[in-house]
């Protein structure tokens, strides 16, 4: 990258990949860079209009978009997008809570905001409709949990996290036809757990 930063915001979007806000020591950014993989090449476009760290990003409709986070000072549940045709950011509804670390899952054409703080532990999940324009809440979690999550096969997966600064050695997974979380044991226990991805493998893969 062209600016070294951590608790930033990842994703992919047109085969480029974002990096988006995150933290230089003690300064929390508002920069988004994005990594080009046709010319291998980093590059900055249009800032987010609010600095934010401890953020993350979700991929719906061929846009990317900003959640949460926290600007320094506080907990946010601004929420904006960008449009890579346009090179622009645009705020779409709030959140209804504040969310520092939160996660974010794309599925089946809705955006979730799962947990996780805002000076207490949340295990509150609220749902964007892009119809719509609002954002909706559904079940709560067994556990609050800091990130990740991930989207497969229809239900989303939220993977091991903390609360209340210990680690959860669980996954809740998220059916959203019956609105309810079910738990399953992780194997990595009291480990953290920073990210996760879905990669779809070839029948003949072992």
């Amino acid at each position: 990258m062209l600016v070294s930063r951590e608790e930033l915001g990842v994703a992919v979007l047109d085969n480029c990949i974002y990096a988006v806000g995150g933290k230089n020591g003690a300064y929390v950014l508002n920069i988004v860079e994005i990594f080009d993989t046709s010319n291998q090449k980093w590059k900055m476009v249009t800032s987010i209009s609010t600095n934010r760290h401890d953020l993350d990003v979700g991929v719906l409709n061929n846009r990317l978009y900003v959640v949460g986070g926290a600007d320094g000072k506080c907990a946010l549940k601004s929420v904006e997008y960008y449009d890579p045709t346009l090179d622009t950011w645009t705020p779409v509804a709030e959140m209804s809570v504040s969310r520092q670390g939160v996660g974010v899952g794309v599925l089946d054409g809705l955006m979730y905001a799962i947990g996780n703080y805002n000076g207490k532990d949340l295990k509150s999940v609220e749902v964007y409709i892009p119809s719509d324009g609002v954002w909706s809440s559904v079940a709560d979690m067994h556990f609050s949990r800091i990130w990740p999550v991930a989207a497969l096969d229809g239900l989303l997966y939220v993977m091991s996290g903390e609360e209340s600064e210990s680690v959860v050695d669980t996954v809740e997974i998220y059916n959203p036809i019956t609105n309810t979380w079910t738990l399953e044991p992780f194997s990595r226990n009291e480990e953290r757990v920073y990210g996760g991805v879905v990669i779809d493998k070839p029948p003949y893969y072992t």
